[in-house]
């Protein structure tokens, strides 16, 4: 294991908790880190080891890769998977034949997996942490292209990441995503919808559900009837048609399905007017409620609040295009601001830990970068009130946003005593992690 780790005070400010700690976990500055995205598992269950990602280096010496950091080795760090062809995103896999796809930790800490395309087919490979030996796990017909991180039920049991289930020329294809069951060596899609390319798949970490999953889309149609992937599933931002009349035709909504297709359930969160459901969510613990950021512009005014609510069926046990939406709904069970004692709601990206009492957000930096800031909260339920958050400010994360590895992207360590988040605060995007402060 190599010991880069170097404590750093550019980040606390004299509003930080007394004995917070701030430590760059990896200092090598010929390339960029980047911490593992929110909806994927990152940490052992322990709360002892957690994985990120480093860029290859700027001169092409070092490879990209996988690294596993170790919080009671002084955070020391060691290359677990290194790539050299990254096939990754909608685009990297559709213009190439072979690559790396991703890689994923199970909660567990015995392995990690790995996906790679080989020409028409991918296939996943179980990685075993004690040995480094490197067993396959399954093929797969290769889909047309992918989206999204891998993520895993929290039984360590079952693997799933979204992919385009189009043949390139048929209009109003679905997004889905390919399951493997890890044990046994199977797989299976299950279909979403067209309206579904920016998925953010993550399964439950309800053992009583562990295979309930989050997914993020609607119905595809936008308003001059035309799809929001086009047929060879590209990544469709530019030359928008307008957007619907408030309340009507597509918006982003949450849902809940089971990772065999069925089950289908909608988040009551956002009206699609003036409470628009944000991209950033999870589910609270090991509960069965959905938190979520949203931007609230009732008033006349920019909020970005934090809301929780329960999954409701919906009528056919699927999405389809005349499904209520959110709040607007009669008779669907409110959802709850967990921000509403905050001062001024300002969340962006968000996770709680797995008691689901312990939170931790940025504050938006899409528009100023350097004065986003995180902030922690504990989960209070009090008689005769709803449940609310109660924040304290933490640290000032100092960076840019420009880039996805310049998003602070804020992750909690399973029993909450670790913050580990992203910053390019040095010129280059690099991994840190908080500790030593105390919740409110």
């Amino acid at each position: 294991m190599i010991k880069e780790a170097q404590q750093r005070d550019e980040f606390t400010t004299p509003v930080s908790p007394p004995g917070l700690r701030v430590v760059q976990i990896a200092t090598d500055d010929s390339r960029d880190s980047e911490n593992v995205y929110m909806d994927c598992n990152s940490w052992t269950s322990d709360s002892k080891r957690f994985v990120f990602w480093r860029l290859p280096s700027a001169d092409g010496s070092r490879k990209a890769g996988l690294w596993l950091c170790d919080t009671e080795n002084d955070f020391a760090i060691e290359p677990l998977v290194e790539y050299e062809k990254n096939a990754q995103g909608i685009e990297a896999f559709r213009n190439s034949s072979t690559g790396f796809c991703g890689a994923v930790l199970a909660p567990d800490g015995k392995y990690v997996y790995t996906l790679e395309r080989k020409k028409d087919q991918i296939e996943l490979s179980r990685l075993r942490l004690s040995d480094q030996t490197q067993t396959p796990v399954c093929t797969a017909p290769a889909p047309f292209t992918i989206r999204g991180c891998l993520t895993i039920s929290c039984d360590s049991r079952r693997l799933l990441f979204g992919v385009w289930l189009g043949d390139g020329k048929t209009e109003g294809a679905p997004w889905g995503a390919y399951v493997f069951e890890l044990s046994e060596g199977k797989w299976w899609p299950i279909e979403f919808g067209n309206g579904f390319r920016n998925m953010h798949c993550q399964y439950s970490k309800n053992p009583a559900a562990p295979y309930d999953v989050s997914v993020m889309g609607s119905d595809g149609r936008l308003s001059d009837g035309s799809w929001l992937t086009p047929p060879d599933g590209s990544w469709r931002w530019q030359n928008m048609p307008p957007p619907f009349p408030p309340g009507q035709g597509s918006i982003t909504l949450h849902h809940v399905v089971r990772d065999d297709g069925a089950d289908w359930r909608m988040i009551p969160i956002g009206n699609g007017q003036d409470l628009i459901s944000g991209g950033h969510n999870g589910f609270r613990g090991t509960g069965g409620t959905i938190f979520c950021g949203l931007y609230d512009l009732r008033g006349g005014r920019w909020r970005a609040p934090v809301f929780e609510a329960l999954p409701i069926r919906l009528p056919g046990g699927r999405h389809h295009p005349d499904y209520w939406r959110g709040q607007l709904a009669p008779g669907v069970p409110q959802p709850i601001d967990l921000s509403r004692k905050l001062a001024r709601a300002d969340s962006c990206h968000l996770a709680c830990d797995l008691s689901g009492r312990h939170f931790v957000s940025d504050t938006d930096g899409y528009n100023e970068g350097k004065f986003s800031f995180l902030w922690i909260a504990t989960y209070r339920e009090t008689p005769g009130d709803d449940p609310w958050l109660e924040p304290r400010y933490l640290l000032l994360t100092r960076s840019s946003y420009k880039k996805q590895r310049s998003h602070a992207h804020p992750v909690l360590s399973p029993d909450g005593r670790f913050v580990v988040f992203q910053s390019d605060f040095t010129g280059r995007a690099q991994v840190y992690v908080a500790c030593g402060f105390e919740y409110p």
